[in-house]
């Protein structure tokens, strides 16, 4: 088996996470991915079929100018940069309970390899598994003996193996891919190549290993020990944590976000057809028909035809007859991410935690089971620290009980759907639509445009 073998769970998600990344980009990453979100048309290749044959009357460039403008034309809504947002700001004003012993302190506020704390490690988290679903963490320890935790994203960790071991799902093989300067390499144009840092359990001794594609060695193998680095007594474990959605095991989890993201793909590909429709709309083709000469060098409002005795002339209108079909798909798209978002903001009002954990087992995509995996897998990767540092791992303690108010849920949840129907300059009804599908209010349209509006004397959320 090459280093650069993927996981049969990594390679079928390769795509999907890939997509989310564009997602979060927005406009440029999915104009950018050309024919992969939006497909050319019939006419399309056909035309660019006959523009590379002899005679042709389109030349190349021209024929490739209908896709781009028909591209152009598309608009892909911010919808999930926008709801990430909102639900990362909510969860931010959570606090985590946050124990650690004397030796440890100092992870709090320096806990990442790029100076940040527990908490901002623990957004990071939740961050990315709304929107991909996974977060790999290791314990490491810098050259001064300092233990920090590295971040990856789900796309470096191209492969795992676990076994069972009394029950229990071990890591014996965990392959990362990173990019490493390459040397002598310009300081104004850098160029990196990637190299693969392979972790597994030799003897049940933690290994570590640098190798490049071929599986060279880059750097020589090291078995970190239990204090500081030092081999005397070598770790029996992979220092990992796979952060996942659902639960915190290796395997590949669902991505909360990803139906929001879906919905705003196709609405991307609808608005392509409705803008050319109405560009269309509004381009109406000239015709003429004659015999003898005239004058048709200009066109336009402000200009005449001179046509010869007999002739005629006139304009072919696009009758749209699609458009309304089009606009109302549309906003179904925007329909379907707004109720999308709500449930993944939707926390279950009053109900205990445990209950509501329970309740939620099969919405991978709530918000409440987000906050408490990513608290648990900072805290795993905390007691793996205390652990190597000789430490008791109990006397590690990192949680999150989020504690929601139902006002603050209310306002993201207004703000999530919001930002979906006003991006796309959809009626209200699709908002207020969505957030009476969800049970979240049973307000007529005019009562929620009046509460939007500041109105007195009507009830509130709370109240709904």
């Amino acid at each position: 088996m090459a280093v650069t073998s993927q996981n049969p769970q990594y390679a079928a998600m390769l795509e999907e996470w890939q997509e989310m990344e564009d997602a979060l980009i927005g406009p440029r990453a999915i104009s950018d991915g050309g024919v992969i979100y939006l497909s050319k048309t019939s006419g399309m290749i056909e035309a660019e079929s006959l523009a590379a044959t002899d005679n042709s009357p389109l030349t190349p460039e021209q024929a490739k100018q209908l896709y781009l403008a028909y591209k152009r034309r598309a608009e892909y809504p911010l919808w999930v940069k926008d709801s990430l947002r909102t639900m990362v700001g909510l969860v931010s004003r959570q606090e985590p309970e946050i124990v650690l012993p004397e030796r440890m302190s100092a992870l709090e506020n320096e806990a990442t390899s790029d100076g940040f704390g527990l908490k901002q490690l623990y957004l990071r988290i939740v961050s990315a598994l709304l929107t991909k679903g996974r977060k790999p963490l290791l314990v490491e320890f810098d050259d001064a003996g300092n233990p920090y935790i590295a971040t990856y994203t789900a796309e470096t960790a191209i492969n795992w193996m676990t076994r069972d071991t009394g029950g229990r799902q071990d890591l014996t093989l965990v392959v990362f891919k990173e990019q490493r300067l390459k040397e002598n390499s310009d300081e104004f144009d850098p160029k990196y190549e990637d190299v693969y840092r392979v972790l597994d359990l030799v003897d049940d001794r933690y290994r570590v290993r640098l190798l490049d594609e071929a599986g060279a060695d880059i750097e020589g193998e090291e078995y970190p020990g239990l204090v500081g680095g030092s081999q005397a007594t070598s770790l029996g474990f992979i220092p990992v944590v796979f952060a996942g959605s659902t639960d915190n095991n290796a395997d590949v989890d669902e991505i909360p976000l990803q139906t929001m993201a879906k919905a705003a793909l196709k609405y991307y590909q609808l608005s392509a057809d409705y803008h050319t429709s109405l560009h269309y709309t509004a381009h109406p083709q000239p015709w003429i028909a004659m015999n003898g000469d005239g004058d048709m060098r200009i066109t336009g409002p402000m200009a005449a035809w001179m046509l010869p005795e007999g002739g005629t002339c006139g304009y072919l209108e696009f009758q749209g007859a699609g458009i309304e079909a089009l606009r109302k798909a549309m906003q179904d798209q925007q329909n379907a991410a707004a109720e999308s978002g709500a449930k993944v903001i939707d926390i279950g009002g009053a109900e205990s935690g445990e209950a509501r954990k329970a309740r939620q087992n099969d919405q991978y995509s709530a918000l409440y089971s987000v906050c408490v995996t990513a608290a648990e897998a900072v805290e795993q990767a905390l007691k793996y620290v205390a652990y190597w540092m000789g430490i008791r791992p109990d006397d590690v303690t990192f949680k999150v009980e989020p504690k929601f108010s139902k006002d603050e849920v209310d306002a993201a949840m207004m703000q999530v759907v919001s930002n979906i129907v006003m991006a796309g300059e959809a009626p209200r009804t699709v908002l207020y639509d969505a957030l009476r599908k969800i049970g979240l209010t049973e307000l007529t349209d005019e009562q929620l445009d009046s509460l939007r509006e500041g109105g007195d004397g009507l009830p509130n959320l709370e109240d709904a």
